[in-house]
């Protein structure tokens, strides 16, 4: 993986964040947080060495108020 791209399907900017690998990295693994104000699709976009991309999206729900008893 040479780069992976993070993306929020409902931010007024989609790219949340971009991360660059190289074989130093030894695996395509990356941590992150975001902040978002509704439920929705967190996409991931991965740049394979070879030029191919590989997606993967994931519904996040938010709940606001959480932590209340």
């Amino acid at each position: 993986v040479k780069t992976i791209y993070l993306l929020s399907t409902s931010n007024p900017a989609a790219l949340v964040a971009t991360f660059h690998l190289t074989p130093i990295n030894a695996e395509a693994r990356v941590q992150t947080r975001m902040r978002l104000a509704k439920t929705q699709d967190v996409v991931t976009l991965a740049e394979l060495s070879n030029g191919s991309l590989a997606i993967a999206t994931t519904l996040v729900k938010v709940t606001i108020g959480g932590c209340a008893s």
